[in-house]
């Protein structure tokens, strides 16, 4: 066998072995989120886990910056973990305070991400908005803006990766 034909063959199996793990990735994520879906619209919702996928979140835009550094504590400061708790498991939450959180958090990321990113976020936050202007409920809501704001933080994460590799190479 020639060479060619050999690094072909190689790619193709590359290209095969991407496709299964996006295919896998794609449905562990439906999963993932369409159970959340399920927890927040049980009676109760799963306080703990919404609860954790916050403090992630939190964690997240966090991480990436020094401690003690005065964004570092103004994000920790405004994503109370307490005050949230309260407010999800005492049904507080109006549409002001939703839309508040929401919006800071995608301030946050346009905040601490590439500058080319920020249409992409802005979509994000709009899906969301929309979302709550069509007069959706808390159940469908938290979903989409955990799903959200996650891939935005992940964006963070992935350019700051590149930068860093280019970087390296130099």
């Amino acid at each position: 066998m020639s060479e060619s034909v050999e690094n072909t063959l190689i790619e193709e199996d590359e290209n095969k072995m991407k496709r299964l793990n996006e295919q896998i990735e794609d449905t562990y994520k439906k999963a993932f989120f369409d159970l959340l879906e399920q927890k927040t619209r049980s009676e109760p919702p799963d306080y703990i886990w919404i609860e954790k996928l916050y403090e992630e979140i939190r964690y997240k835009l966090t991480a990436i910056l020094k401690k003690g550094s005065s964004l570092r504590i103004e994000i920790e400061e405004s994503m109370d973990l307490e005050i949230f708790s309260q407010m999800i498991r005492n049904k507080a939450f109006n549409g002001a305070d939703l839309y508040n959180l929401v919006n800071y958090v995608f301030e946050k990321c346009k905040q601490l991400g590439s500058p080319g990113r920020d249409k992409d976020v802005d979509k994000k936050f709009n899906e969301l908005i929309d979302l709550m202007k069509s007069g959706a409920v808390f159940a469908e809501i938290v979903p989409v803006f955990i799903k959200n704001a996650n891939e935005c933080i992940d964006w963070m994460y992935e350019d700051m990766s590149e930068f860093s590799k280019k970087v390296s190479k130099k």
